[in-house]
């Protein structure tokens, strides 16, 4: 790993600069794909990992800080200036080379340093009011170097995870509250357990919230644990597969939810044959946080069709001495009403659309045309039309 992070080092620093890029874009909208947080800000002498991961370089700058300084002069040649520097262009483009450190400001730009180098949001951008990054391929070499390290670090830091515990074949309930984070607690993952010839099923998957908090899931993946280090020395076998690469739901507190996709079957390599006796698992997760469920409301219908029928629709269709009878202009399908449909439940749910139901009088379907302004003109009595709705409230609500 020292070999190739020297190698990548090297080529970095031996690249030229070229050209003059900048932003058509305001603030906070860089590329095309936004798809990650950056994972922090400037690293010191301890570095983005203190582990000995890929970013370490004892006694200096972590190796992915040295090579952003080396692609620094071009970047702020290329996109800094008046466009991602001082962002006095116009419109105002996103700062993510600002001073003093443009590297802490590149950092705290989501989406330009992610675990995917290339949905990196500066390999995503196309051409805009400066070249896309890849119209330079000697420029876009050094970017990929730079960004394929911090990459390498991003993987590399450890997130949340529970114990290591042995799984028994039928029902499991593991507690995920050292995955947590927020504050989270009470959280538990519930799945029945088997073996396939010898490949583990996991069926009945599903996520128990505690009352009162929604929980957000985000990425888990299943560790094999084993008793003892295999052939390769390894002690832990991720699920390369990543089973649940695209679970990314929130489930409601106090509820036992499924947690997709549902069921799996692990068959990555160094997971078949599993052994209830000797291995264990434990469960990571990118996010395992409060959330908050969004409640989408069904559309509104009408209670009464059948009274606003007989009530309502003859004086939309120019009944009751009203006129002008608005079923002349909109009768196909002008500004949302269909007046001359048969379907008289379509009609009345148009027309609910347009009701203010706190207040009746000052409903669209009202002031239009008793105040206006309306290309078809003015109803003939203001008092009357209006009394069409107000007096047949329970028609709609």
């Amino acid at each position: 790993m020292a070999n190739i992070r020297l190698t990548a080092l090297t080529l970095a620093l031996g690249i030229a600069a070229a050209g003059v890029a900048c932003s058509d874009d305001a603030a906070d909208k860089l590329g095309g794909r936004n798809t990650g947080a950056s994972s922090g800000s400037s690293g010191g002498s301890s570095g983005a990992n203190g582990d000995g991961g890929p970013g370490t370089n004892p006694g200096g700058p972590p190796a992915e800080e040295l090579l952003f300084r080396a692609v620094e002069p071009d970047l702020k040649a290329k996109c800094g200036n008046a466009c991602h520097d001082l962002a006095t262009y116009k419109p105002t483009p996103p700062a993510f080379l600002a001073g003093p450190d443009a590297y802490k400001s590149i950092k705290a730009k989501p989406g330009a340093i992610v675990a995917d180098y290339y949905q990196s949001s500066l390999l995503q951008k196309g051409a805009h009011a400066g070249p896309a990054v890849g119209s330079d391929p000697t420029f876009e070499a050094k970017v990929i170097e730079w960004l394929k390290m911090e990459s390498a670090v991003i993987q590399s830091q450890k997130k949340p995870s529970t114990d290591a515990v042995a799984l028994v074949a039928g029902p499991n309930d593991i507690d995920m509250t050292k995955a947590c984070v927020g504050g989270l607690t009470g959280v538990h993952l519930k799945f029945d357990a088997s073996l396939v010839g010898g490949i583990l099923s996991l069926n009945n998957i599903k996520v128990v919230a505690a009352a009162g908090t929604d929980v957000h899931v985000y990425k888990p993946k299943f560790i094999k644990v084993l008793a003892k280090p295999n052939a390769n020395n390894q002690t832990e076998i991720p699920d390369g597969a990543e089973t649940f690469s695209n679970t990314d739901q929130t489930v409601p507190g106090g509820a036992e939810t499924v947690l997709a996709p549902g069921s799996a079957f692990i068959t990555s390599a160094g997971w078949t044959p599993f052994d209830f006796a000797t291995d264990k698992v434990r469960i990571e997760v990118d996010k395992l946080e409060p959330g908050k469920v969004t409640v989408i409301e069904a559309a509104k219908v009408c209670k009464n069709v059948a009274n606003f029928t007989a009530n309502v629709l003859p004086s939309l269709r120019g009944g009751g001495g009203i006129t002008p009878n608005c079923a002349n202009c909109h009768g196909n399908g002008l500004a949302g009403l269909s007046l001359n449909g048969a379907d008289q439940a379509v009609v009345c749910n148009q027309i609910l659309q347009k009701l203010n139901e706190a207040d009746l009088t000052k409903s669209l379907m009202v002031t239009k045309v008793t105040v206006g302004p309306h290309n078809g003109g003015l109803v003939n009595n203001a008092a009357t039309w209006s009394a069409v709705f107000t007096a047949n409230k329970a028609v709609f609500f």
